[in-house]
């Protein structure tokens, strides 16, 4: 690993320069062209890790401006981009609700509700973590429910079957609902965020996507995917019976538990009224039922966005106290925030803002139309198909980065809406079954040293290919039929 990194540290600095060195591409400005090096540059330090992938998105600040790219402080402002301070307000919900353990009671809870079989507890587990994993981020999600499925594992080897292989389904099954669960809302996974906030940097003049918008394709990826990835752990690792004592376990961790603090019943109801903000800031179309947004109602429509409910509710989780000295969140624990994925998130904006201003996506869309001519469904399957297999190893947020300013680009070319192309890649991101470094949750699950990468690899491929498969279908029918986008390239990308 170490010579990785120093090969993909040396290597990308030597491609940076010889490549700027080289002639010009054929009608490519010189801008454009060091913004695609750039970009190059920064997948090689990504992929090989050469220095933290944190600090490998700062380079556009640093290297935008010395080559005249995009100004210092035109380049700076991506990382102030509002969509990222929604993501922080929801890191900070996110703290408060672990600091105050109201994530093991729900966990816990929807394991006792669904029984005691080894795959209903496969399920329970999966579906607690996919819960979770909608509001917090991925890899906090599976940290949560570790501990927990720890104990049910070592339950049932001390009072199950010893020698069956329920622990690797297990951690298996928080992983991988971490990273489906974490596609369901807006801000359960950073490549969500990225993609909405290329897309207005992209196409300005591009109806917004909101919580609410992106609940309407997210919530049904998760509803489907979810039972998919149970059922196929059940059948793959052929899980059947009952643990003994297992009601017994769950039964005396609520009790550990006790009943609901002041501080936990208030984090609570800040969580609910975040959720309520966000799905009711705009107007809310059922049929021919309407339901107005609050910003309309109160005359701010066009100055609110959800960031500013999630910074309400972060204000109140600093306001007001847990029920003794403390309030329900201190900066001692919010500066325990990964901040650095506000980071990498604003690294991928300025890329998508130097793409757009030098020239570089028309470019890119008109050497790269030749893929347009292909039948429609095709390239969706193509595309769908290199982001899953991108994904596993390199991380999903410098993956979506990558690829989304350059789908942008071929769409327009082909005069396709980039929607149709820029969504299942930015779904395909956070697909990542096979490799324990393809994403958080897979790290996660890696450490406890219930699995090998093996095993991760063995059961993962299967389900990669079924994403495959079953991926770019369910999301064209999403598009088209219930985000009701046209296949044409639509006004406001041209």
């Amino acid at each position: 690993m170490k010579n990785t990194k120093t090969i993909g540290l040396i290597g990308g600095i030597i491609f940076l320069v010889v490549m700027t060195l080289l002639p010009l591409p054929d009608g490519m400005s010189p801008e454009a062209r060091n913004a695609g090096v750039v970009a190059l540059f920064m997948a090689i330090w990504w992929i090989t890790e050469a220095i933290p992938v944190y600090a490998t998105a700062f380079v556009p600040m640093v290297l935008f401006p010395l080559m005249g790219v995009l100004p210092a402080k035109e380049t700076a402002i991506n990382y102030g981009h509002d969509l990222i301070l929604m993501m922080i307000s929801g890191f900070f919900i996110a703290k408060a609700i672990e600091s105050h353990n109201l994530h093991k009671r729900i966990a816990l809870l929807l394991i006792k509700a669904l029984g005691t079989s080894r795959a209903r507890i496969l399920l329970s587990i999966m579906i607690a973590t996919a819960f979770l994993s909608m509001w917090i981020a991925n890899i906090t999600a599976a940290l949560m429910m570790l501990p927990i499925g720890l104990a049910i594992i070592f339950k049932e080897e001390t009072l199950g079957s010893p020698g069956s292989r329920f622990g690797t389904a297990v951690m298996l099954g928080i992983a991988y609902s971490a990273s489906i669960g974490g596609t369901a809302t807006l801000i359960g996974s950073p490549t969500n965020l990225i993609f909405t906030g290329m897309m207005d940097k992209i196409f300005p003049e591009a109806p917004s996507f909101t919580f609410y918008s992106w609940l309407k394709i997210g919530i049904p990826i998760m509803i489907i995917f979810l039972p998919v990835a149970w059922y196929y752990l059940v059948k793959y690792f052929k899980i059947e019976g009952s643990i003994p004592g297992n009601r017994e376990l769950i039964h005396n961790e609520l009790e550990q538990l006790g009943a609901m603090s002041p501080g936990e019943k208030r984090v609570m109801w800040i969580f609910i009224f975040t959720t309520v903000g966000w799905v009711f800031r705009e107007e809310l179309v059922i049929d021919q039922f309407v339901i107005p947004g609050w910003s309309k109602l109160l005359g701010s429509g066009k100055y609110v966005s959800d960031s500013t409910v999630g910074m309400f509710s972060t204000l109140l989780l600093f306001m007001l106290p847990a029920g003794n000295t403390r309030r329900l969140l201190d900066w001692k624990q919010a500066k325990e925030i990964p901040w650095g994925v506000g980071v990498i998130v604003g690294g991928g904006y300025a890329l998508a803002e130097g793409f757009k201003v030098t020239g570089l996506a028309t470019w890119l869309g008109e050497s790269l139309s030749f893929i347009s001519g292909l039948p429609f469904i095709f390239v969706v399957f193509i595309v769908v198909g290199v982001v899953l297999l991108f994904t596993e190893m390199n991380s999903n947020t410098a993956t979506t980065n990558i690829f989304l300013p350059i789908l942008a680009s071929i769409a327009v070319a082909g005069a396709i809406n980039p929607v149709l192309l820029m969504i299942p890649a930015t779904f395909a991101a956070s697909f990542v079954f096979m490799m324990p470094a393809g994403t958080g949750p897979n790290t996660v699950v890696f450490g406890s040293n219930r699995l090998t990468v093996p095993d991760m690899f063995k059961c993962g491929i299967g389900l990669k290919i079924i994403s495959m498969i079953f991926l770019p279908l369910i999301l064209y029918v999403l598009i088209v039929f219930v985000l009701g986008m046209d296949f044409a390239l639509p006004v406001w990308a041209k």
